[in-house]
């Protein structure tokens, strides 16, 4: 077995010094040894570094270099790849390389740790062992994020369902639960009951040559008494985020006020987190408002979806039925 390992900074490869984590270039290699004391390696690898950064300062050139990085070894004689990751653009990164690698035919796993390695509550080992032994024992091809929450069984997430992080926390969880499967040590892999998945519908993106920022899209946050923000001119696309149930405040008139102008300007506007079982009665305004309900996708997954279809088809508006096309095990079968 042959594995490509990319090290891209974030916690896992970062060391606190007076208080502050700051990226090292000497823990990447730090973490391959303590791997070896503790597992042992018998398998042969090759070590890349396309960037170093935490994660947060993560743009769309580190997205474009992590893509084109992975696009330049794929055709090599690897079994899978490994990608040490920050947990803070974990989702954004696994998304990305989903839509752009979906024809893969190895595994593409994105390890991160909740801590620096040295620490004894970090799980970046647990990570890593895990991603070893998917693709060493299940070989299933695509982009995966193999993770261990505190008290938890490691658990192997598609890299297009994973839900944003919570404040406070370093978990991490596929929306509806709808994790691939499971290790424990010493026990086989197993496949999750809760995980299904649909054909792909769309071919893969490939390394698209995203821009720095993403200035065609606007996101937006619910909370009470909203104010919307003027729309900048290379907006062509809003997501507008809602509460856990799937709803946002349409009754107000800030919210007719701005929606009107989305119209007149025709821009594209889609809802992110929509559910698609009973609807409370204000969402009977999504039609009025021109809003377009993305259900049964991650949040982040739908941003870096449209984002891609924005960049790979200038000249053409993206519709809710490309967005909600599967790819990549993006969309949770009902």
């Amino acid at each position: 077995m042959k594995i490509l390992f990319l090290f891209t900074g974030g916690t896992i490869g970062s060391t606190t010094r007076g208080g502050t984590i700051s990226t090292d270039h000497r823990k990447p290699y730090l973490l391959l040894e303590t791997y070896r004391e503790l597992y042992g390696i018998d398998f042969e690898y090759d070590v890349a570094e396309p960037y170093t950064a935490l994660s947060e300062n993560n743009t769309g050139a580190t997205l474009r270099l992590l893509l084109s990085s992975v696009a330049a070894h794929l055709d090599r004689d690897y079994d899978g790849i490994v990608v040490t990751h920050g947990t803070d653009t974990l989702q954004y990164s696994a998304a990305a390389l989903s839509y752009a690698f979906a024809d893969t035919k190895i595994p593409i796993c994105l390890v991160s740790s909740n801590e620096p390695i040295e620490k004894k509550e970090a799980n970046g080992i647990p990570n890593l062992r895990g991603a070893i032994r998917f693709i060493s024992e299940v070989k299933a091809p695509g982009v995966w994020v193999p993770y261990q929450n505190l008290g938890e069984e490691l658990r192997i997430h598609r890299g297009t369902r994973l839900q944003a992080s919570t404040a406070f926390s370093d978990r991490v969880e596929s929306i509806y639960d709808s994790f691939y499967g499971s290790f424990c040590e010493g026990d086989p892999f197993r496949l999750s009951s809760r995980y299904r998945e649909l054909p792909n519908a769309l071919p893969a993106f490939g390394a698209l040559p995203l821009p720095e920022s993403c200035r065609e899209i606007m996101i937006l946050e619910p909370y009470p008494g909203k104010v919307y923000p003027p729309i900048a001119e290379p907006v062509r696309y809003i997501l507008h985020a809602s509460y856990h149930s799937g709803t946002i405040n349409t009754e107000a008139e800030e919210t007719s006020r701005f929606f009107d102008e989305v119209k007149r300007r025709g821009i594209h506007s889609f809802l992110l987190g929509a559910t698609d079982g009973a609807a409370y009665e204000s969402t009977k305004m999504f039609t009025e408002l021109n809003l377009a309900p993305l259900c049964r996708i991650a949040p982040i997954a739908a941003f870096i979806k449209l984002w891609f279809f924005a960049v790979s088809s200038p000249d053409r508006h993206v519709t809710p039925e490309q967005l909600l096309s599967p790819l990549a095990g993006d969309i949770v079968p009902r």
